[in-house]
């Protein structure tokens, strides 16, 4: 055996029960996102039966009832279920936006409420776009931020990282020494305009 060989050997032992480890999580990690979603669906579901979406103008009590706008009754339901207001607002948003035959198993709750404004988000969300990097179709966040245009997390494209930096160099200052520091690079060559 070669020298070194039973050191290769036992990296790429390492490196299998690595990627075993890794299957196991994503797996257990995926089960724990469908039951999220499922949770926050519900509680939207639940929202939406004690206070349904009406036309801009609130809530109208039913006879004999107390008269509660929505905003009033949900911050109750949300006190009593102990989560935050918004939390039970913006689930209620989502779940009146996607009925539950066009929610799909396996995507997140965060990708369903991205695409909650789109109008062909059932088409949309069944058929996810090619990822810039490798072109495979995936559903991600990311994916999803890129068809309502918005900024992704992960920028892929050239046009993507330059927005990143100008959300991070807001102010003059950082502006500047991001413009410094790029034209120090080696690999910047200023050109004049006009020239090639």
């Amino acid at each position: 055996m070669p020298r070194g060989g039973g050191h290769h050997a036992h990296e790429h032992e390492g490196r299998e029960r690595s990627r075993a480890r890794y299957e196991e999580i994503f797996a257990e990690d995926r089960k724990l996102i469908e039951v999220d979603t499922k949770i926050q669906f519900k509680i939207g579901d639940h929202a939406l039966e004690i206070e349904p979406m009406r036309p801009h103008g609130g809530s109208l009590p039913a006879a004999g009832e107390e008269l509660l706008g929505v905003r009033e009754t949900l911050e109750l339901y949300a006190e009593d279920i102990g989560v935050p207001y918004n939390l039970v607002r913006l689930n209620r948003q989502t779940a009146s936006r996607w009925p539950a035959e066009h929610r799909i198993a396996g995507v997140s709750f965060e990708i369903h409420r991205i695409l909650e404004k789109l109008d062909d988000r059932f088409d949309r969300i069944q058929n996810p776009p090619r990822h810039p990097r490798d072109g495979v179709p995936r559903r991600t966040q990311d994916a999803a931020r890129r068809q309502v245009w918005w900024r992704v997390g992960n920028p892929q494209t050239s046009q993507e990282k330059v927005e990143a930096i100008h959300d991070l160099a807001v102010g003059d200052q950082v502006a500047a020494r991001v413009a410094t520091h790029f034209l120090r690079r080696p690999s910047v060559v200023f050109r004049p305009p006009g020239m090639t």
